[in-house]
């Protein structure tokens, strides 16, 4: 077996921004899901093509948002939360340009959460500990397994 594999899995522990932006990503997961709820609860009973970007775009939203927040703690990419984030900030921010700026808290928190998110993911610190997780130890490809260990 090589030695690269046997020494086990590198332990760079995540900086504080990237678990404070991990958190958050997952908390800001609730705004287009409470979205999508809404656009549910609107068009309950009618069977228009009109509400299928209405649920789908907030879902894969949500979903992109744990997913990189998933992603970030493992090291293994920093844009997969940067861009859902930066997407629903400036989603939320356009909503609310075009609806007038009221200033209310949840959709100043909506715009905010998001915003933090992609700075403090973008940070280099973060960055540069995704890129050492990255080469640190790399996925073994099939040339690296040991004959005696394929399939």
């Amino acid at each position: 077996m090589h030695s690269e594999l046997a020494s086990g899995p590198v332990r760079l522990p995540p900086p504080g921004p990237a678990i404070a932006a991990a958190v958050l990503g997952v908390l800001s997961a609730i705004v287009p899901g409470f979205l999508m709820l809404i656009v549910m609860a609107l068009y309950e009973g009618e069977d228009t093509p009109a509400k299928w970007p209405w649920i789908l775009v907030p879902a894969a939203l949500a979903v992109a948002l744990v997913v990189g927040a998933v992603l970030l703690l493992l090291g293994r990419s920093w844009l997969a939360l940067f861009v859902p984030a930066g997407a629903v900030a400036a989603l939320v921010g356009a909503a609310r340009v075009a609806g007038g700026a009221d200033g209310r808290l949840f959709s100043l928190l909506a715009i905010g959460v998001p915003l933090a998110i992609a700075v403090l993911t973008a940070l280099p610190g973060v960055r540069s500990w995704v890129r050492a997780r990255r080469t640190a130890r790399p996925l073994p490809s099939a040339s690296q397994v040991a004959p005696s260990e394929r399939p």
